[in-house]
């Protein structure tokens, strides 16, 4: 394997914990209103030429850790007291547990549809737990009638700003490599990873992962997929999203692309995966099945692939 010998000496706040060992790159929040649940500072894993950035070791099980901390850090230092949030799972969990750490009432909406392991964490964090067919329109008008706070990342100003240490950590960590590979729902993790290279002075070619059901943004990309009526990788459900006309300007100025993987890829990507005893979600075999497709089109020496949550 290639390695890179040029590492990047960013320095770090270790009397921080989490997120906010990075401080000084992000946009300011008072020290005292800093949430932390030892978020970040994942492992990463190498697998011959890949590096599996292991987003699911987070505390709550997700990458959704990094954008709540400081989401919820934000609300918390603009005395907000009610939050209202619409999540397919893992930031509903996520936001539950760092709203407690500040007492803050999460008014969570969540499809009936959602995995059963991941509404039986929400019920035992407790919350208001609104079950909808339509939890995103329903959560906005809830936010507005009751003039609380819509924590939707996607729609904030500071949704992508935590995402940016994984950036940090993987540049400190790694040094310069080619290529990244990021499962996409709303966008906002490739956002804040894409910013935080900006800051960086760096930027590896940055890849839409989407799935064969959903796939507004990879399809700019690709044509190369038959569409499924059905998806294993349950948490990418953003049929649209604010940040979309970013999201491929962003990836177009890297020289990335979009992949849109099967089901039966990402079968094949978990066996893979599990051959080198690691476990995740389907949307971390998904993102592997994408970079497994894009060293037989065209090859790298590194590459990232993100795994964004534990499997349920």
């Amino acid at each position: 394997m290639i390695k890179s010998k040029i590492k990047i000496d960013l320095p770090e706040d270790h009397s921080q914990k989490g997120i906010w060992r990075f401080a000084r790159f992000l946009s300011p929040v008072g020290e005292s209103f800093r949430l932390s649940l030892n978020e970040g500072n994942t492992g990463e894993e190498e697998i011959t030429n890949l590096i599996l950035k292991r987003e699911d070791q987070n505390p709550t099980g997700s990458v959704k850790d990094r954008g709540m901390a400081y989401l919820v850090s934000k609300a918390y230092e603009n005395g907000q007291k009610n939050l209202v949030l619409s999540s397919s799972g893992n930031a509903g969990i996520s936001a539950l547990n760092y709203c407690r750490l500040a007492g803050i009432k999460l008014f969570l909406f969540v499809s009936p549809n959602i995995e059963k392991g991941k509404k039986e964490e929400i019920e035992k964090l407790g919350g208001e737990l609104r079950i909808s067919r339509k939890p995103l329109s329903e959560s906005i008008k809830f936010a507005k009638t009751n003039k609380f706070f819509n924590l939707r990342p996607s729609t904030n100003e500071f949704g992508p700003e935590g995402f940016q240490t994984i950036s940090f950590e993987l540049a400190k960590n790694q040094g310069y490599f080619e290529d990244i590979f990021i499962p996409v729902s709303s966008g906002v993790t490739l956002t804040g990873i894409a910013r935080g290279f900006v800051k960086l002075g760096f930027m590896p070619r940055i890849h839409v992962c989407q799935s064969s059901l959903v796939h507004p943004i990879a399809e700019k990309f690709t044509k190369e997929f038959i569409e499924e009526d059905q998806s294993l990788a349950r948490s990418l459900v953003a049929k649209t999203t604010p940040l979309k006309g970013e999201i491929i300007d962003l990836v177009k100025k890297s020289g990335g692309t979009g992949w849109i993987i099967a089901n039966k890829e990402m079968l094949e990507a978990e066996e893979y995966l599990k051959s080198s005893n690691v476990d995740t979600s389907y949307e971390g075999a998904l993102c592997v099945a994408a970079a497994k497709k894009a060293e037989k089109m065209f090859g790298y020496s590194k590459a990232v692939c993100l795994l964004t949550g534990k499997k349920y």
